[in-house]
């Protein structure tokens, strides 16, 4: 009779060290889980808020009001002008290939997506000159979407 209870208490000792186990797995895992989706969140805001912040710093460093929104193969691009000696250089940012990019040209030369620096990921940006400035929307890789709106330096 010994012996069946120190098998018992032996059997619950191992079950409940087993118990114990898969419940420290299971919280593990769904820690991670909770931390990978915090990250991705993170860097989407990230990725949002750091094209925001580029394209509003272009805008507000361009001299006066030199900035424009024109069309690049189809799709929105912000041309910021400014004159250099005798030459007048543009400088475009626009999405090409899921990359937010920026070349800068001599006024009337060609634009060539492939060959503009590429900045960081970004679906799509759309910018409207309206009220005094610009309004900018963009869309991130994951499709998170934020509007600002940038008063131009000297007025529009």
């Amino acid at each position: 009779m010994g012996r069946k209870k120190h098998s018992v208490n032996m059997m619950f000792t191992v079950v409940l060290l087993g118990i114990f186990a898969l419940a420290a797995i299971f919280v593990a895992m769904l820690g991670a889980k909770v931390y990978a989706n915090s990250a991705d969140k993170m860097q989407a805001n990230f990725d949002t808020r750091t094209s925001i912040v580029y394209l509003s710093e272009k805008i507000r460093t361009c001299p006066g009001d030199n900035f424009d929104v024109r069309e690049l193969l189809g799709n929105t691009a912000l041309v910021l002008s400014e004159e250099i000696g005798s030459h007048i250089y543009e400088s475009w940012v626009f999405v090409s290939d899921g990359q937010l990019r920026e070349a800068t040209v001599i006024r009337g030369d060609t634009i060539l997506p492939g060959a503009a620096q590429s900045i960081m990921p970004l679906k799509s940006f759309d910018a409207v000159v309206k009220d005094g400035g610009i309004e900018i929307t963009v869309v991130t890789a994951d499709d998170q979407e934020n509007t600002t709106f940038i008063s131009g330096r000297s007025g529009l």
